[in-house]
């Protein structure tokens, strides 16, 4: 006689914690999904010359504005290398 014989882990003998498992995981699959077409998305629409999405500054810009900040340049060497940096020449 088997001590354990008709025992049961509960409804499924384990298989609904296998499902379980695979369910999160096909979601976990598809949320990282969503997330790498949103991250493309934003950079494909990013400004030219900057490194990160939409309302996000590129580096140079960030420099100039400290360099402005901490009296590098004046007023009119910012303004003129913002718009530099805004519309470059062709």
């Amino acid at each position: 006689m088997e001590p354990f014989r008709g025992y049961s882990n509960g409804p499924g003998d384990g298989r609904g914690i296998l499902t379980l498992l695979f369910l999160v995981l096909v979601i976990g699959a598809v949320i990282w999904v969503v997330m790498m077409l949103v991250h493309e998305r934003d950079h494909r629409h990013a400004p030219p010359g900057t490194n990160a999405g939409p309302g996000r500054q590129s580096d140079a810009q960030r420099i100039l504005d400290e360099r402005f900040a901490n009296g590098t340049i004046d007023i009119e060497d910012y303004k003129a290398r913002r718009e530099l940096l805004r519309h470059p020449p062709e």
